[in-house]
């Protein structure tokens, strides 16, 4: 028994009163606790997309935004209606009287200019919505003029007339949330008026809806998964002491861990609101076997002689068999955790650091605040319910009764399913969405499809092209050159329309006599019309289009239905055709925008995830290397956790179930934990070759010390994890199920793979 464990149960309370006074100061950490579910946190370091989308949002005065989607409804009147434009105009100047929003900068169909229009000069040039006709025959010539406005269908109004949009910006000085909050409680008092369905929608709203869902999961998700351990614990140990030790070790493991996240000023992201779920469930492995062993200990003594002088010498009994495979299996599921910080996101890296560091204090508290507590609490806590007066039956586990005599056979099922896997390997893919974290029946889901459906859509890719000398971009070959690349971007997969400096240039032409083509125009008229759109720079929105020095310009491709596949398939059309066309022109050419950023965040996720496999590999290689001394057991103690980790990998590409964040986070974890199995296995195989039995003896006897313990282990790890999928997130979901699965397999396979294996294994020893 080590010296920390020999002073926790000679001074019990001692090492009570200190748990708990560092806990109580370490508590402190939970107020300053932040949350930040924003996608800025999630953006990969060092990552060019990131700082060029960055810097262009400064460089075009690009302001964060959220979209109103304005509908009519089923039988009701069309927003191309007298009633339906007048009720845009009014939304429009409404939502601009909100502190949080950038009224100038508000746009929509009642902000767009009528370039047809008689007007007395060009800063008078009246707006589409200033004056609503009710006459038939004007209202149908206003109609026809806005259609053939080049952003009106799309941009702001759909082509059936059964859609519009209002694009509303954050003013300086405020946040997002509070801009959505705003936002919503004005929608809150236009339900039921106007006779039109008002919506949020976009990237913007998505993010801020995506970070409230987090927070209510983190509510409830925590408390219950609490709940469930309890109950599992309970049903396997059958003893309310075994519930009282395991539940004060994970709040202690989880007080230690989110407070000292506080106190470094580590937020709470997406990735890292699912810690104290993850860890809550880890952290009670060890403790499922020390308490089994423990239990069947002191089941051995007569209960008239169950003082706590004998709990205490029950208590340091069995950690000191134990001692061995707490350590191991704790440095292995750390190895997988602390394998994320070698990766380029932040969030990953703080998981991997604060989650790792959460294991090894449940492993210090393994040898002191467990045994203190077994030590402290009444005997009568420790016997059985349900069983009281009667002897424990002493029948081996039907995984003894299963195996024996049919080593061979589980040996050849298992590298069956592990070659049967790899096909399914072969198949898998890479897919992600923003949308699909939400339920599809929720207002955020159903704005998105009907803005997506009937505008160009919601999502951005942006073409920022630069030439080498200034006022390039107001020249004929630079016209020329946007047009070029404008027509070969509208070409693009999923591309619903793009915004150039070419189309506010154009409709200047329209409004000034001349029509057509820009790059065909007279370079006197070009020039005047440039010079022209510099004295109407802001009322253009030139500005978020091109630099004032003519030097740098931005093409706007509008993405609809935006996801992985899509986005993926849009950047190969950018680097195969727009790249090369650029770089003929003397042009350099970056892309930046909302959907180059998703693009950067899941390669970055599913990159890190796959190259944190490898790492967790190694690292606990290394770890059983040193342990064992030997590469034939740290060999035969790895094996069943890779092949259970290739059995799921293979299914999900059966399944056609993609790599994606929330998929491609559970592997690393899932061989760090399902490692542990194994490693108590080939634990009790050793001990009993020191007993001096055979190598097949040595096996069976593993199986039947250890059997109980693993499979209730894997179940309280599998049933808890299982709880995400009640989740509201979709990436929740799939990753509770994934690392379930995971669980399942791992035991499946250490009972398949070990026996025979191990029995092999220990013949030359």
């Amino acid at each position: 028994m080590n010296p920390v464990t020999r002073w926790a149960l000679r001074r019990p309370r001692v090492c009570l009163g200190l748990a708990c006074l560092l806990t109580c100061l370490l508590a402190g950490g939970l107020f300053r606790l932040e949350l930040r579910t924003d996608g800025a946190a999630l953006h990969p370091l060092d990552e060019p997309v990131v700082e060029r989308t960055a810097r262009d949002r400064e460089t075009f005065s690009d302001p964060d935004q959220v979209i109103l989607l304005l509908s009519a409804r089923p039988g009701g009147p069309s927003l191309a209606s007298p009633t339906g434009l007048r009720r845009l105009a009014a939304v429009h100047d409404a939502v601009r009287l909100l502190p949080a929003v950038r009224a100038r900068r508000v746009r929509s169909l009642a902000s767009l200019a009528d370039p047809e229009a008689q007007a007395a000069s060009l800063a008078a040039v009246p707006h589409y919505l200033d004056e609503i006709p009710e006459d038939p025959g004007q209202l149908s010539e206003l109609i026809g003029r806005i259609h053939r406005h080049p952003l009106s269908s799309g941009l702001f109004l759909s082509r059936d007339g059964r859609a519009a949009a209002v694009y509303v910006p954050l003013a300086s000085g405020h946040g997002r949330e509070e801009l959505v909050s705003e936002i919503e409680s004005w929608l809150a008092t236009q339900r039921g008026r106007g006779g039109f369905t008002l919506r949020l929608t976009g990237p913007v709203a998505a993010e801020v809806a995506l970070g409230r869902t987090v927070l209510r999961d983190l509510a409830w998700l925590t408390p219950l998964m609490v709940a469930a351990v309890a109950l599992l614990l309970f049903l396997s140990l059958r003893t309310p002491g075994a519930v009282a030790v395991v539940l004060a070790e994970v709040a202690v493991v989880l007080t230690w861990t989110l407070g000292a996240m506080g106190y470094a000023g580590v937020p709470v992201t997406l990735v890292t609101t699912v810690l104290p779920v993850i860890l809550l469930a880890m952290a009670v492995a060890d403790e499922v076997h020390f308490l089994e062993r423990f239990q069947s200990r002191l089941a051995e003594i007569p209960r008239s002689a169950r003082s706590r002088d004998v709990l205490r010498g029950v208590a340091a009994e069995t950690v000191a068999d134990l001692a061995r495979p707490i350590v191991l299996t704790s440095l292995t599921t750390a190895a997988g955790f602390f394998s994320f910080p070698a990766g380029t996101l932040a969030p990953l890296r703080q998981f991997g650091l604060f989650s790792g560091g959460g294991i090894l204090a449940a492993m210090l508290l393994s040898f002191t605040l467990v045994p203190a507590l077994t030590a402290t609490l009444p005997p009568a806590w420790f016997e059985p319910r349900g069983r009281r007066g009667k002897e424990e039956k002493t029948r081996p586990p039907f995984e003894a009764r299963w195996l024996a005599g049919r080593e061979g056979l589980a040996l050849a099922a298992g590298v069956a399913l592990a070659l049967l896997s790899l096909p399914g390997i072969a198949r898998l893919t890479v897919q992600d969405s923003w949308v699909d974290n939400f339920d599809r029946r929720s207002g955020l889901v159903t704005a998105e499809r009907d803005f997506n459906a009937g505008l160009w859509g919601s999502y951005r890719f942006d073409l920022v092209v630069e030439a080498r000398d200034g006022g390039f971009f107001r020249r004929r070959e630079g016209v020329a050159a946007l047009e070029e690349l404008s027509s070969l971007a509208a070409d693009g997969p999923q591309v619903g329309g793009v915004l150039s400096p070419l189309v506010p240039l154009r409709l200047l032409g329209e409004t000034v006599g001349k029509p057509g083509r820009l790059s065909a125009l007279d370079p006197q008229d070009l020039r005047t019309l440039s010079a022209l759109s510099l004295i109407l720079r802001n009322r253009l929105d030139l500005d978020q289009l091109v630099t004032l020095d003519g030097r740098a310009a931005r093409l706007r491709l509008f993405v609809r239905d935006a996801d992985y596949r899509r986005a993926a398939a849009l950047r190969d059309h950018v680097e195969r055709r727009i790249e090369p066309a650029a770089a003929v022109r003397g042009l350099s050419l970056h892309t930046s925008g909302d959907v180059p950023l998703g693009l950067a965040v899941v390669d970055a996720i599913v990159a890190n995830q796959l190259r944190s496999i490898g790492w967790t590999v190694a690292g606990v290689a290394a770890l059983l290397l040193l342990a064992y001394r030997s590469p034939r057991k740290t060999l035969l103690a790895i094996l069943p956790v890779v092949a259970a980790a290739a059995a799921v990998f293979g299914a999900m590409g059966y399944l056609g179930v993609p790599l994606g964040v929330a998929s491609s986070l559970f592997a690393a974890l899932s061989v760090g934990t399902g490692v542990d199995f194994a490693l108590h296995f080939c634990h009790a195989c050793e001990e009993g070759r020191r007993r001096g039995l055979s190598g097949r003896e040595a096996s069976a006897g593993a199986v039947a010390l250890t059997a109980r313990a693993i499979r209730w282990n894997a179940m309280v790890l599998a049933l808890s994890f299982l709880l995400l999928t009640v989740s509201a997130l979709k990436p929740n979901r799939v990753l509770g199920l994934l690392l379930a699965a995971a669980m399942g397999a791992a035991y499946v396979t250490t009972f398949l793979w070990l026996p025979r294996l191990a029995e092999i294994s220990n013949r030359g020893d």
